[in-house]
């Protein structure tokens, strides 16, 4: 840890800057006479030579641990004439540098040499004080957003107390190392940085939360969506970091709304699993209202509520109404979970995310070994959950292009026109979908352009589409060997490359691929 640390005693190089100053600009009077000139800058001359090495002797015989006696460290006037060559100047200015430098010589060794005593002993906790306040500047912040995130009261000496009685500074800080003199400072600084610190962070986090709770849009005939952000503060190394997120949005499509009117979103406080005790709980209440003389709107379209979210594939979105959370038919993609607020008067809600262990799946998947995976595409819509999925038979090319098709169209439209599929009669509702793989190049038709929608679909023909969709070779052990480790389950793919492959084989590839 390192601290801009303040020395009490003066520097060497200010002393030397000072001393070269008076030497080069003598403050000659323009009424002086030469020779009063002459003693006016022996003194003066003497004085800062005196000092300059008195201060190093008086350093250096400390330093050696020698008693402090200037005057067995005072050069004799010979040697002083001749460090000096004074022998080249006039007798008396030669007499005059020489008192003036013994006399200042003795000041600046004394000088010196109790500067080294004292810094010797104030170095070991001359910085404990502030060290100590560094640290508790630090662990004040974070225990305070520790006790705000957990909706405690605003208690710094409570906290202050816990925490010591969870390892004592000593311990903490490895003081046992150190002086009793800076474990007594550091103690000092730490306990009233922490104070201060914990306080303001509580304080000013509850203020700029509120704040930041006051989110509203005005919402007219134009496409929009309201966003609601989030700070949270995380501690690298012990500096706070801030980051925004935005957990709650909603989106409101085109001429859904005529009239200007504001829609507000918040967050409320200490209300994480609010009056529930059925769910697992995700996330705190967020309220959506109508800011105007009623508290309500006519929407003409539906309207799309979408929190941020990763975690169970079993969480919902729920609204509190007539004193219950009632489950809202939730949409889940890789980051986020929506419902869809329907047209008509609406008088804004409270919503909260819950998880809903007893959540049933569809009938035919939940001891497959790909269930979480076939589970995964079903409540993206990729897969139907209102009829039997039959995950260990063989998937026909049609429904594969199917799954292939709403896994990818989106983030990947066809932008060319399909070639010419000669028994395009026969594909039904697959027909988007099997346009969009042959389009793509992830399929081919036979010699005859027919597609073929009920033929099977081999483990090579995967191959095949797997590489052209992602430009490099791939093959089906990739995915096999994956499959064998995670879900303890051996492809026939790994020994027959020329099989077919099964349903439940092909959503574990898209989930694999896709995530």
């Amino acid at each position: 840890m390192k601290t801009n640390r303040i020395n009490i005693f003066k520097p060497r190089k200010i002393l030397i800057l000072f001393l070269v100053l008076v030497m080069c600009f003598p403050m000659a009077s323009s009424a002086e006479s030469p020779s009063e000139a002459t003693l006016r800058e022996a003194n003066e001359q003497g004085t800062a030579m005196g000092t300059l090495d008195g201060d190093l002797a008086g350093r250096a015989d400390r330093n050696a641990n020698k008693t402090s006696s200037y005057s067995l460290a005072m050069p004799k006037d010979t040697d002083i004439v001749t460090r000096y060559a004074l022998n080249k100047d006039s007798s008396t200015y030669q007499n005059y540098f020489i008192s003036a430098y013994r006399a200042a010589f003795e000041i600046a060794y004394n000088s010196g040499y109790r500067a080294v005593n004292l810094e010797e002993y104030a170095a070991p906790f001359e910085d404990g004080y502030a060290h100590g306040k560094e640290a508790g500047t630090v662990q004040g912040q974070l225990s305070a957003m520790v006790d705000f995130v957990q909706s405690r009261s605003n208690n710094w000496l409570r906290t202050y107390n816990e925490f010591i009685s969870k390892g004592s500074l000593t311990s903490r800080y490895f003081l046992d190392r150190e002086s009793s003199a800076y474990k007594g400072y550091f103690s000092s600084g730490y306990r009233e940085a922490f104070k201060n610190s914990y306080i303001e962070t509580f304080q000013v986090k509850n203020l700029e939360t509120e704040i930041r709770n006051k989110n509203a849009r005005i919402i007219s005939m134009l496409e929009d969506t309201l966003y609601f952000d989030e700070e949270y503060v995380h501690f690298t190394s012990g500096v706070a970091e801030s980051e925004i997120r935005t957990p709650m949005s909603l989106y409101f499509p085109a001429a859904t709304v005529y009239e200007p009117t504001y829609f507000a979103t918040f967050k409320t406080q200490n209300t994480f699993n609010f009056k529930n005790t059925k769910y697992t709980p995700v996330s705190s209440k967020y309220t959506v209202s109508i800011l105007n003389n009623s508290g309500s709107v006519y929407l003409r379209n539906p309207i799309t509520l979408t929190f941020e979210y990763y975690g169970s594939e079993k969480a919902g979105i729920y609204q509190w109404i007539d004193n219950q959370w009632e489950y809202k038919y939730t949409t889940l993609t890789d980051n986020s979970l929506s419902i869809q607020i329907p047209a008509g008067y609406y008088n804004g809600g409270e919503y909260e995310i819950f998880i809903d262990e007893d959540f049933k799946n569809i009938a035919d998947i939940s001891f497959n070994w790909a269930y979480k995976e076939i589970y995964t595409l079903a409540r993206r819509s990729v897969i139907s959950d209102n009829q039997l999925f039959s995950p260990g038979a063989y998937i026909t090319r049609a429904e594969l292009s199917d799954l292939i098709y709403k896994t990818m169209s989106i983030s990947d439209p066809l932008k060319l026109s399909p070639p010419t599929i000669k028994d395009s009669a026969s594909l039904g509702s697959y027909k988007a979908a099997i346009e969009y793989t042959v389009g793509k190049r992830y399929f081919s038709l036979d010699a005859n352009s027919n597609f073929n929608p009920s033929g099977s679909v081999t483990y090579k023909d995967v191959e095949n589409m797997l590489s052209r969709m992602f430009l490099r070779d791939i093959k089906w052990r990739e995915v096999g060997n994956k499959m064998l480790t995670e879900k303890f389950t051996k492809s026939v793919g790994l020994t027959d490359i020329n099989a077919k492959i099964t349903k439940a084989e092909a959503v574990y590839m898209l989930i694999y691929f896709f995530k």
